[in-house]
């Protein structure tokens, strides 16, 4: 995100800077040097990750056969960027979950911040600081953080204090509604259910606990309702948030705020586009047995679908590993996660295990699986690092 934020300020011509390695040489480097970390765990639990790291090496192999000859070395680094994310937090000899959640918050909500300040998908298209942003960069903002807010919402019962649980919950899930996110919001409202259930059935939801909930939350909406009758930008969030939702039935034709009938295409576009790639995926990946088992190689799903070498991908990690790596790659991805079935213990109050859960579930339908770098650094906290770990009641 700070990448997209420096393009979309200077852009991405001005200077060639590869962020990506040098955050990585960067973490290699305090691995070395930093006293935090313990190499010996590499050995003592290669068993957790031995088929990762054959999926890995399975990625490897399929750039033999990748119809892809450029893009496929950018996928095979930010694969790269993934496994360093779990392997970092693996070596690890101790972490602050509490700790670790005071940073994340503070990063979502500041970037948040900034989204709804430049707010480059907005109706109105008349914010002020529009003009000093290419947009671009960050239209994609809001579903990212509308991730990001989600684990943010399971993150905090790290905590001890329960008013700060409350309103860290309360104001997630506002910032989730404003930022437009149709799925983040369905999550959203799941993972509200299910906190809810789990707080019911272990008695932990008490008056004294109710009454402080209602108090945030009527302090909340009051300051939505002065947001909303005092600034136009405010107004603007709500609408296209609303909008969003009307657009996914196809029946929101007659709004007094939208006159531009593209605006009302590109919304649908979004939905039909990532059907339209699930169903290439499924006829070419049956199409022999060849396909299906091996797939078509790392990288090489913009070649297949529009004879481009871009990056490109069916919106959902399942049918993008097998489409690039066949069943194979599937089955060392599902061995990796089976063989760990056992360190996550306490799946309930495993709270970096749940966050690791929803970014899993959201993957299923706008990420790539070289984006997960959270999820596995998640990962790697619920296997190797739980035992440390506490709920907060």
């Amino acid at each position: 995100m700070f990448k997209n934020l420096f393009f979309s300020i200077y852009g991405n011509n001005i200077i060639k800077i590869p962020l990506t390695i040098i955050f990585g040489i960067l973490l290699i480097f305090m691995i070395f040097f930093k006293d935090i970390y313990n190499l010996k765990r590499l050995k003592e639990d290669y068993k957790s990750f031995i088929f990762l790291l054959l999926f890995f090496v399975w990625s490897l192999f399929s750039i033999s056969y990748s119809s892809s000859e450029n893009y496929v070395w950018y996928k095979l680094l930010g694969l790269g960027t993934n496994f360093l994310a779990f392997f970092g937090v693996l070596i690890m000899k101790e972490i602050s979950l509490k700790r670790f959640t005071k940073y994340f918050s503070y990063f979502t909500y500041f970037f948040s911040l900034i989204f709804f300040l430049i707010n480059p998908n907005s109706i109105s298209k008349n914010f002020i600081f529009q003009e000093y942003f290419n947009e671009v960069y960050i239209q994609g903002w809001y579903l990212v953080l509308g991730q990001l807010l989600i684990v943010n919402m399971l993150l905090i019962f790290s905590f001890s204090e329960k008013k700060k649980i409350i309103y860290n919950l309360l104001i997630s899930f506002n910032i989730i509604c404003l930022l437009g996110g149709r799925f983040p919001i369905v999550l959203a409202l799941i993972v509200f259910f299910i906190i809810s259930i789990y707080l019911i059935q272990k008695k932990y939801l008490t008056k004294k606990l109710l009454i402080q909930f209602f108090k945030s939350l009527t302090i909340i909406i009051l300051i939505n309702s002065v947001l909303n009758l005092s600034s136009k930008t405010y107004q603007s969030l709500l609408l296209r948030s609303i909008y969003r939702f009307e657009v996914l039935s196809s029946s929101f034709y007659d709004v007094n705020f939208l006159n531009d009938q593209e605006s009302l295409n590109q919304e649908n576009n979004s939905f039909n586009k990532r059907l339209e790639y699930l169903l290439f995926s499924k006829n070419k990946i049956f199409k022999s047995k060849s396909s299906l088992i091996l797939g078509y190689g790392l990288g090489s799903f913009s070649n297949e679908y529009d004879q481009t070498d871009r990056r490109l991908y069916p919106h959902n990690i399942i049918v993008e590993i097998v489409f690039e790596l066949g069943l194979i790659g599937l089955l060392l991805a599902l061995a990796f996660l089976i063989s760990n079935s056992s360190s996550y213990k306490g799946f309930f109050t495993n709270l970096a295990l749940l966050a690791a859960l929803t970014l899993l579930i959201n993957s299923m339908k706008s990420s790539s699986i070289v984006d997960l770098r959270l999820l596995f650094a998640l990962l790697a906290i619920s296997i190797f690092h739980f035992n440390k770990l506490t709920l907060q009641n």
